[in-house]
């Protein structure tokens, strides 16, 4: 059996095993069932994290010398999944008091005192770096409106198109001015957005029969449908007890000035240069927005994105077309004019002096150098496509949405292990039918050469976190848990996958290898196929090049629908371009194709990772100096990505030219 039929094979299997499983821990799905608020009944906010686009590192909200977590309250109040784990996600008790349709104006949060030194110092940096605070509130994030774009401007026809504007997830901390100076954002202007049930929403329906049998009447109950905040910096003014600034209105305000460094070290350490109070006012607000769509509000909320979406499908199909008219040029008239002439039997004396691809049958289908090495990175490549389609189709079923915290990286990993028995299967059949004898080091490499190399990577990075205690640093009990999944589950499955890969009795070669080798004439232009590799990777990039720039800017990715088509011309597109490369490859009496098979379409990792380096030091404000850990953590796990997209590619674009080349020497007649 073929290499690429045993692919889809495992492929299958692996999809039935997820689809069988039961449910786990990891896989919890916040959000799912409506919470219904009678009227007075509290909702509670909770804190996720601090985050930047300057910074990436991500804190912990009570690491500001502002206000502390409530006394007497657990400070986690949900179960956080692997995923929020390891994003630095966190769902930490406030102090905010909000209660159904209970407007509150000017609610004192907390009284806070700034010390001189270190607490200052952190308070200035976070503002610096345009820290973001990130609540939630019913699973729902907190939103800051964006203002529209000033009339005549390029943004202005962009904006008219999106009825819903734009946003930013979070309020700023702060904001800092021409001069330098920096002030605090310390009043919220909290605006809830409700929708109250209709009578034939199932779960209301179901509540009104329970009510009617009780004979109690039941009280109306709202849902909410949106989070909205507006921040204002206010220097609130303490007279007799009471805020004088409060109730906040009017423009003339005077804003709350952060005091710089220089005058904190003028005073002891310990002593507060920086003393007042959080505020916040609460509005209800009625919306017609089902709770069953009020995600549509935010997902929606730039309609140039769609359009940017649609640009990108339509440049990846011409991507793909022309690729199909090199394939088609290749397969319907060079192809078939080489069998015309190689099957001809009048015995024409010029066949001697033929050059091409007939002529390294002999060769053709020699092991490749390094066999174990492109067999464990075919199956380590076959696995990642074997999660990337189920993730796709997970996905477009709903199950991974924004609304599902951390639901897309926790049904990854678990796909990860779950799938542990790819890797094993076609890297044992590969390097079985290239008669390679340490198939013990395939075995064990399958399984634990990539995750290993991963792993030490992220346990690495995972102790420079921890140092700077950021959110993003997981505990001793979760590395405990990845490596358990990875000892107890992927690896067993990948030496299990490896076991039956060797009992498959490998199919002889169309064609028979010579004894000796043939000599390979020097390169066109004296150019060596691994530069033709670099260049062919940028046609397989360009397919995915607008995805990857949506995927890095935007605040909420949810279009999987145009990523699975972009991901199946993707597909099309890296098999037709090892198609294309490998055959000329041989044209030119180049037998050594095993590799290059791989290396023409994996090379688009590296330029993937071009761009993601190009990407960051193009943002605004980026300083490497004082960002170091910022830098490192976006090259880490731009490494990591970008290495994944190479075997994905690599191992699509070895299968379709496996196929090719033991089509084309099937039908070819060798004397």
């Amino acid at each position: 059996m073929a290499p690429p039929r045993l692919l889809t094979a495992a492929m299958l299997a692996a999809a039935t095993l997820v689809a069988s499983a039961p449910p786990v821990a990891s896989f919890y799905l916040p959000g799912i069932a409506p919470v219904d608020y009678p009227t007075g009944a509290p909702a509670e906010v909770l804190a996720a994290r601090l985050t930047s686009e300057k910074n990436k590192v991500p804190y912990d909200l009570y690491s500001l010398p502002l206000c502390p977590p409530p006394a007497g309250v657990p400070r986690t109040k949900r179960h956080l999944n692997l995923g929020q784990v390891l994003v630095g996600e966190r769902a930490q008790a406030t102090g905010f008091q909000l209660n159904m349709l209970v407007p509150v104006t000017c609610q004192v949060l907390c009284h806070f005192e700034v010390p001189a030194g270190k607490p200052l110092d952190r308070l200035r940096d976070r503002l610096a770096d345009e820290y973001v605070v990130r609540l939630n509130l019913d699973n729902m994030p907190l939103v800051t409106r964006l203002p529209p774009p000033k009339a005549g401007s390029a943004a202005a026809g962009s904006a008219a198109a999106s009825a819903a504007g734009s946003f930013m997830l979070g309020y700023p901390l702060g904001v800092e001015d021409a001069s330098g100076s920096m002030f605090l954002y310390n009043h919220l202007r909290l605006r809830v957005l409700y929708h109250r049930p209709a009578s034939t929403d199932v779960a209301m329906a179901a509540a009104a029969a329970a009510s009617a049998a009780s004979g109690k009447p039941r009280n109306p109950v709202y849902r909410i449908v949106g989070f909205e905040v507006q921040p204002m910096s206010v220097n609130h003014q303490n007279v007799d007890g009471k805020l004088a600034t409060c109730p906040v209105n009017g423009t003339d305000i005077e804003p709350l000035r952060v005091p710089g460094r220089a005058s904190s070290r003028q005073v002891a350490a310990e002593t507060p240069v920086m003393s007042n109070a959080i505020t916040y006012d609460v509005e209800w607000v009625e919306s017609q927005q089902a709770w069953a769509t009020r995600w549509d509000a935010l997902l929606n909320a730039n309609a140039v994105q769609v359009q940017i979406q649609w640009f990108s499908v339509v440049n990846s199909v011409m991507i793909a077309l022309f690729l199909a008219g090199m394939v088609a040029l290749i397969l319907l008239r060079t192809v078939h004019a080489d069998f015309a002439r190689y099957n001809r039997l009048d015995g024409d004396d010029d066949l001697a002096d033929d050059a091409g691809w007939k002529l390294v049958h002999g060769d053709v289908f020699r092991s490749p150098s390094h066999p174990a090495a492109l067999a464990i990175a075919v199956g380590t490549g076959a696995q990642v496509t074997g999660v990337t389609v189920i993730t796709l189709v997970f996905a477009l079923l709903g199950l991974l949405s924004p609304a599902n915290r951390g639901g897309l990286l926790s049904a990854m990993l678990l796909l990860w292990a779950l799938t542990g028995a790819v890797p094993g299967y076609v890297s044992a059949v590969l390097y079985g039918r290239w008669g390679g004898l340490d198939r013990k080091a395939v075995t064990l490499g399958a399984g634990m050469a990539y995750p290993g190399l991963v792993g030490a990577l992220f346990f690495s990075l995972n102790l420079l976190l921890w140092a700077a205690r950021s959110t993003m640093s997981v505990s001793f009990f979760t590395l405990l848990l990845l490596l358990a999944l990875w000892l107890f589950v992927a690896l067993p499955l990948s030496i299990t996958g490896a076991y039956a890969g060797y009992k498959v009795k490998p199919a002889d070669w169309p064609t028979r290898v010579n004894a000796i080798a043939r000599a390979i004439p020097r390169p066109p232009m004296g150019i060596s196929p691994g530069w033709y590799a670099v260049a062919t990777g940028i046609l397989c990039f360009g397919v995915v090049f607008i995805e990857l720039v949506m995927v890095l800017t935007s605040q909420l990715y949810y279009m999987f629908g145009f990523l699975f088509i972009v991901f199946a011309l993707l597909v099309v597109s890296c098999a037709e371009v090892s198609i294309v490369f490998v055959y000329l490859s041989l044209t030119h009496e180049d037998w050594r194709w095993w590799w290059n098979a791989f290396t023409f379409t994996a090379s688009s990792g590296l330029w993937v990772f071009a761009y993601s380096l190009w990407f960051y030091t193009m943002q605004s404000g980026l300083e490497w100096s004082t960002h170091l850990l910022s830098s490192t953590i976006f090259f880490v796990y731009s490494a990591i990505a970008s290495s994944a997209f190479a075997l994905m590619t690599g191992a699509i674009g070895f299968a379709a030219s496996y196929i090719f080349v033991n089509k084309i020497y099937s039908v070819v007649r060798v004397e």
